[in-house]
């Protein structure tokens, strides 16, 4: 998958998160739809681009990540955390679990 594609898949994927047509957001860009057709068949410039990203409320970043990326806001234990990846929520996950105190000192295992 090229970068156009990818780009041309997240905005497709992220209008439909919103249940909104192209035409949609065409109109919260403040351009015409067809405008933005031949825009996204095309090379997007970066204006546009632009455009998109904050019509759609995500970063310029995400509208070129592959699909396994994440990005969003997390609660944790009441602090808001913003997310631009998979590996900033897992850390995200791992530095709020609960600290343990105890040390383990032996493990045995029965198999019976």
């Amino acid at each position: 998958m090229d970068a156009t594609e990818i780009l041309t898949s997240n905005i497709d994927r992220l209008c439909q998160e919103r249940k909104w047509k192209r035409k949609d957001l065409a109109k919260a860009m403040g351009v015409q739809a067809e405008s933005l057709s031949r825009s996204l068949s095309g090379s997007p410039r970066l204006d546009t681009i632009e455009k998109i990203a904050k019509a759609l409320d995500v970063s310029i970043k995400s509208l070129f990540d592959t699909p396994d990326a994440i990005e969003g806001f997390v609660s944790v234990r009441g602090k808001l955390h913003r997310i631009h990846s998979r590996t900033e929520f897992e850390k995200i996950v791992r530095d709020s679990r609960p600290k343990l105190n105890a040390t383990i000192t032996s493990v045995s295992v029965n198999d019976e």
